[in-house]
């Protein structure tokens, strides 16, 4: 396997997940300068505000389908060493080719993960592949369970954003002007879609941890069969291919955090 491969691959999450979280601080930023907005009753600051809000959610969609691009090409790195180093396959040419130019003129910081990245002792084949994903979605279960739980108490303060937002704009005094009002329904219903962004972020963690942990059991299984087939191993493999692309990036900052402890537990645990 390439040496620079986990470095390219480290990067190209690493721009990914920089994009996420700044889809976040857009999302949350939108909904505390709306909350000002409506405190201040102020028209001209009411109508700014809430013209930038209705642009943040497109803004938001924006930097979310730029992560996608890069959270694909880390996925293709992902894939590779997984087959290289569970199949022992060699790394096509024109794949390290196509990879190495997606970081071109890049310093690449070397990976921050300790060797040897699998702990499995299996031999090279089908049952050392799932036993790969095991470890893999065992690490994606915990770590997306963290991130769920961080979402929880960020859509509980947006969600007293948004009632707070809806309280001061039905209580302000009135008559209004119609700019204020036109102003304050569209900051409010702006809120309530970031909310409810906020909250699909929420379940889309959630899921991915309930399938990492299901195909965490399927694999702890598969790993032990004695004639385990090349294609009942790619089906589980490629199953769990399909979670990870259409779920957010998992904190890289939580996988430093509880990277050592999780090692501790799952090799103690789970080792041949």
């Amino acid at each position: 396997m390439s040496k620079d491969l986990p470095d390219i691959r480290n990067n190209l999450y690493d721009e990914a997940e920089k994009l996420w979280w700044w889809s976040l601080y857009l999302t949350l930023g939108a909904q505390l300068s709306s909350l000002i907005a409506v405190l201040l009753n102020n028209t001209w600051v009411l109508a700014i505000t809430g013209l930038l809000a209705l642009v943040s959610p497109i803004g938001v969609v924006w930097l979310r389908e730029w992560a996608t691009t890069y959270t694909l090409q880390a996925d293709k790195c992902r894939r590779l060493i997984l087959y290289s180093d569970g199949l022992g396959e060699e790394i096509p040419k024109e794949d390290l080719a196509t990879i190495r130019a997606w970081t071109t003129g890049i310093q690449l910081k070397a990976a921050p993960f300790i060797s040897p990245y699998y702990a499995s002792n299996l031999p090279t084949g089908s049952n050392r592949l799932v036993d790969i994903i095991a470890e893999s979605a065992y690490f994606t279960c915990h770590l997306a369970g963290k991130a769920a739980g961080y979402l929880q108490a960020i859509f509980a303060a947006s969600s007293l954003v948004l009632i707070s937002i809806l309280y001061i704009s039905i209580s302000m005094p009135k008559p209004e002007s119609i700019v204020i009002i036109i102003a304050k329904s569209a900051l409010s219903a702006i809120a309530f879609f970031l909310a409810g962004d906020i909250f699909f972020l929420l379940k889309k963690y959630s899921d991915l941890k309930a399938q990492a942990d299901a195909t965490f059991k399927v694999c702890a299984i598969l790993r032990d069969e004695s004639k385990l087939s090349l294609s009942r191993a790619m089906q589980t493999v490629e199953d769990y291919h399909l979670v990870l692309v259409q779920s957010p990036p998992v904190p890289f900052k939580l996988y430093l955090k509880y990277q050592e402890p999780l090692n501790h537990a799952y090799q103690e645990s789970y080792k041949h």
